[in-house]
């Protein structure tokens, strides 16, 4: 009898490239594409929710941030599973909601067919709100809740809207002073004829990434 030859290690063959395609894994792990597929199945994989899923990794060598999501080499990963799924899952766990706009950034690419066939499936809701679709729970106790927290947050990104002037202002006094707290730089405005809120002042820092407790 011939001697019988070792079977690859399948976490091995993932640790220099990380993510493969199937065709690449048959390759490195000499055997037919039934074998990978039973392999890959018994170990546990992801496969990529961009590039029509051609990409696969394992748990081994992925490195899921705190979101659940990982890229590499193009490939973009979910703990969550397909992009239909992954979307699911941030819609539902998301404090008041999310738009398109907020889910293409997370995940990396746009999302709107598949938010749309989630609507038609009735597994997400969508209304308008503000400018602009927010997808929220189908479970009609948690889109309430979603629905009025994305209303709190909108009026709270409205009342603190800063105007041109305002903006000039704080940032004149910045430059006069880049230590300035925001309650002196609302007390500075004021007296120079600018009427601001300290909510405004904190819309201003945030827009130019300043420090709150005072100019870099």
């Amino acid at each position: 009898m011939g001697r019988q030859r070792k079977e690859v290690s399948l976490v091995r063959t993932f640790l220099g490239p990380r993510v493969l395609m199937l065709g690449e894994l048959g390759e490195r792990l000499a055997c037919c594409r039934n074998t990978v597929l039973r392999r890959l199945k018994e170990h546990g994989y992801h496969t990529s929710y961009n590039l029509r899923g051609k990409f696969m990794t394992i748990d081994e060598v992925a490195h899921f941030d705190s979101r659940g999501l990982w890229a590499a080499k193009g490939a973009r990963f979910s703990q969550w599973g397909t992009l239909k799924d992954t979307i699911h899952h941030f819609v539902e766990v998301s404090e008041k909601g999310m738009t398109h706009e907020e889910l293409s950034t997370i995940l990396g690419l746009r999302v709107h067919d598949t938010l749309l066939g989630l609507v038609r499936e009735g597994k997400i809701r969508r209304n308008r709100l503000g400018p602009t679709y927010v997808y929220s729970s189908a479970r009609r106790s948690r889109e309430r809740q979603q629905t009025r927290r994305r209303r709190e947050f909108l009026a709270s990104v409205q009342r603190a809207r800063a105007t041109s002037r305002q903006k000039i202002a704080t940032l004149l006094e910045l430059i006069k002073d880049p230590k300035a707290t925001r309650q002196e730089i609302v007390v500075r405005c004021k007296r120079a004829g600018v009427a601001i809120s300290g909510e405004v002042v904190d819309a201003i820092f945030d827009e130019y990434e300043l420090d709150k407790k005072g100019a870099p």
